[in-house]
């Protein structure tokens, strides 16, 4: 069994890191891309989706996953501190911000791990950037946009024209990416909308347009067997966006994946928010390995 420590490249980017500052943004793709670091070990940088900064995965995943590893958080762009676009762009360019971040802290390998978006992101590095990655980790991922039951331009479009202040379009987000166990529980809804509503860098709506035309544009189901790296796709049961078989699908496709559906109540599209200590602990098993 490898472990994740022994890979003496791998300690070489540990100690590199001991002298990149520890939240910054850098300058890659002509875009800034703003980075935290968190933690000490080999590094394991988290994606997050669309629509989203990387801010959601302070509330859990840093806690617990900076115990082992060097967790690395980066606004894509168009999110959070990060710049906004002024044109267009793909999943493969933000793979490529991804790869131009590890570039500019001097990182050289690493594990990578995207949710929804950030999953099609993660996928597309693995492909692109295979020289770069240990192990892969996708959460709630489709190889391709028709896969899921949501489409966020139809949905946007409609916004547009009949809720300019987004209220109910932050209601609709709610449905679809958490469990009903939490949508019966009314102070976890307030909390949670609160949260949201006080992020001081939201996705506005012109950010989030060219998100989602990127993730629109992204297929991959003809190109899973390219990933050869150790994978593993984890689903919730009760996932609406992305249910068990379309993760399935891609789980299926990729030769070294290792398929984990996580069952019961809070196993929506966002576990790492619900099922936290779950979602955890199969990570960091994985990783170990």
């Amino acid at each position: 069994m490898e472990s994740t420590t022994a890979d003496p490249t791998a300690e070489a980017t540990h100690r590199n890191l001991g002298n990149v500052p520890r939240s910054g943004t850098v300058s890659t793709n002509g875009q800034e891309l703003y980075y935290e670091i968190h933690g000490a070990g080999p590094p394991l940088v988290l994606v997050m989706g669309i629509g989203y900064d990387s801010s959601l995965w302070t509330l859990e995943q840093v806690p617990a996953l900076s115990t082992r590893f060097s967790v690395i958080l980066i606004d894509n762009r168009d999110a959070g501190r990060s710049s906004r676009a002024d044109h267009p762009y793909t999943i493969a360019d933000m793979a490529d911000d991804v790869v131009g971040l590890l570039d500019a802290i001097d990182v050289r390998r690493t594990h990578l791990l995207g949710l929804s978006m950030g999953s099609m992101i993660a996928m597309e590095f693995a492909q692109r950037h295979a020289d770069r990655l240990d192990r892969l980790v996708l959460a709630g991922p489709a190889a391709a946009p028709g896969r899921s039951v949501v489409d966020p331009i139809s949905i946007w479009n409609w916004v547009k024209a009949n809720d300019p202040g987004g209220e109910v379009f932050a209601g609709q987000q709610f449905t679809w990416l958490f469990s009903w166990a939490f949508l019966r529980n009314q102070q976890a809804v307030q909390e949670t909308a609160v949260l949201l509503a006080s992020n001081p860098n939201p996705v506005g709506p012109e950010a989030y347009e060219r998100q989602a035309r990127a993730y629109l544009q992204f297929d991959t189901s003809d190109r899973l067997g390219r990933i050869n790296v150790p994978t593993l796709v984890i689903v919730g049961e009760q996932d609406l966006l992305t249910p068990p078989w379309v993760a399935r699908e891609v789980a299926d496709g990729i030769p070294r994946a290792r398929f984990q559906i996580v069952t019961g109540n809070g196993s929506s599209h966002v576990l790492p928010l619900e099922r936290p200590d779950d979602f955890n602990q199969l990570v960091m098993e994985f990783l170990a390995e």
